[in-house]
């Protein structure tokens, strides 16, 4: 079987569809699946063919815009593929090529989290939720939906949705140490720097922590995607936290493993996740995840028992949580993480990929 997976984020960004499209093609291989990777968008000046590890990455390019934009090298690219696999949050562009260039070819969908999680483009959202969403849908053979957030949110839409969550690199978090080097005090969040992250809160409650006497110190790390790092750097000075809270660029896989040798929390104030990628590596990595009590987050996290729930509102409430996370017993923490770490071994890719191939499968037959 040869699919070609359509994705408007690949390599060297990096991101959660990146890591995703990327490790979805390396699992299925083993299962018969050739599967060749479409990078879509606007920055590319002519159709070239990299390679990427052993993937092979076709760099399309698109005229006009993530929203309305034409890609005609997709449409002969596609016609060499039995079954197109579209990675499309916004349901715009990408999915419009696909349903008008390459109508012949079979496709699915993965939902990604859709576009609601930032307020940009709003009065597009609205009207294409409205009135195009549904005929958008309807082409694809089955759309699989990335969370059960997405499950709720797209059912409204079409009748042909199923659950299939993304997988996550267990192993490659496995490596981390044990809880012996960790500790409470020791906090992390990594991932996008972004509007419905909102890093601000999470400034906030470090901030809180030092107030109440913990000597906490938070690191940041991830790209400057919305434009928000100056703006958060100035909110860290005005606390007084410029000791206790850093920032980083992306780090690579090994860089990020050491790192979480010492760590023990990772806290993410997000408002809005597609699947939540972030908060499942960190449970495999025995991390204790501190995070809202929130569809899809609280489907790996049991409040109180593999991690902890926080409103970010800076309410007693939530002090009162922060206190009792930092006060735990070494072997309190030290269950915590273990119980984290077996929580999410059923979202190693090895059992994800046997997923999406028996969903391709079908889709085909």
């Amino acid at each position: 079987m040869r699919v070609l997976s359509i994705t408007p984020r690949f390599a060297p960004e990096v991101g959660g569809i990146e890591s995703v499209v990327k490790d979805l093609a390396t699992h299925v291989r083993p299962l018969g699946v050739e599967m060749d990777v479409a990078h879509v968008a606007t920055k590319h000046g002519e159709l070239r063919l990299d390679q990427v590890g052993a993937l092979r990455v076709w760099r399309v390019p698109l005229r006009g815009s993530r929203l309305v934009g034409t890609a005609p090298a997709l449409w002969k690219l596609a016609q060499d593929y039995d079954l197109l696999h579209v990675h499309d949050p916004h349901l715009l562009a990408l999915t419009a090529n696909v349903r008008w260039g390459c109508a012949k070819v079979p496709a699915v969908l993965s939902t990604h989290g859709g576009f609601r999680h930032t307020r940009s483009h709003a009065w597009v959202k609205h009207l294409h939720e409205r009135f195009f969403l549904r005929l958008a849908l309807r082409h694809y053979r089955r759309v699989l939906a990335s969370s059960v957030a997405d499950l709720d949110y797209f059912g409204r839409y079409c009748d042909h949705l199923v659950l299939c969550n993304n997988g996550v690199d267990v192993s490659k978090f496995a490596r981390v140490g044990t809880w012996e080097n960790k500790t409470v005090l020791k906090w992390i969040y990594w991932g996008r720097l972004s509007h419905n992250k909102r890093i601000d809160r999470l400034i906030e409650c470090a901030a809180a922590a030092r107030e109440m006497g913990y000597p906490i110190d938070l690191l940041i790390v991830g790209s400057d995607f919305d434009g928000l790092l100056d703006a958060l750097r100035s909110k860290v000075s005005d606390l007084k936290l410029s000791t206790a809270v850093k920032f980083a660029p992306h780090l690579d896989d090994e860089s990020l493993v050491q790192e979480l040798d010492t760590r023990g929390i990772f806290a993410t104030a997000s408002t809005h996740e597609g699947f939540g990628l972030s908060i499942v590596e960190a449970m495999a990595a025995g991390l204790i995840v501190v995070c809202r009590d929130m569809v899809p987050l609280n489907t790996f996290v049991e409040g109180g028992k593999s991690g902890f729930f926080l409103a970010f509102d800076g309410a007693e409430c939530d002090r009162k949580t922060i206190a009792s996370i930092l006060e735990l017993s070494e072997v309190e923490a030290r269950d915590i993480s273990m119980l984290a770490r077996q929580s999410v071994q059923p979202y190693n890719w090895q059992a994800a990929a046997v997923r999406f191939v028996a969903h391709y499968r079908e889709v085909l037959s």
